[in-house]
């Protein structure tokens, strides 16, 4: 009868891709689990946003009137405060600029906040510029649905 030998290990190799394989396995399982999740969710978004443009064809010449002059305020609304914001940005960012340059020696600071001040001034023209064509673009927009509004009168 033979002695079983300590030292035999050809089972091993077999035992260690067994393992190789199941975790990856686990890992593909999972992957697609969460792939077929975000898969989902978009195309749930998708008909969510064909089903809610189906509805808004729905409304009456009325109501896609009330709802133009609500979304002519929300824009208008929004326009104003992302001025605000980029003024307010551009003020800190001036302000920040010339207590910097106060290290400055006396003839270096003088042309460095005239630059900080172009800065700011370019910045705050960008913000009304912005500002000006959101609410031309909600104008419009408003104008239009006026128009489709008298037509249905």
């Amino acid at each position: 009868m033979r002695q079983p030998n300590l030292c035999d290990d050809r089972g091993a190799g077999l035992v260690e891709y067994a393992l190789v394989v199941m975790l990856i396995a686990i890992g593909s399982l999972a992957t697609i689990g969460y792939v077929g999740d975000k898969t989902g969710e978009g195309f749930e978004e998708a008909a969510t946003a064909i089903s809610a443009d189906g509805v808004e064809e729905e409304l009456t010449p009325e109501e896609k009137w009330d709802k133009a002059l609500a979304d002519y305020d929300k824009a208008i609304a929004e326009a104003k405060a992302t001025k605000a914001a980029a003024v307010a940005e551009a003020t800190a960012t001036y302000k920040a600029a010339l207590a910097a340059n106060n290290a400055l020696p006396k003839a270096d600071r003088s042309a460095a906040n005239q630059e900080a001040k172009a800065v700011s001034d370019s910045a705050k023209a960008a913000a009304n510029q912005t500002q000006k064509g959101s609410e031309q673009a909600a104008k419009d927009a408003r104008a239009a649905a006026k128009a489709e509004y008298n037509a249905t009168k």
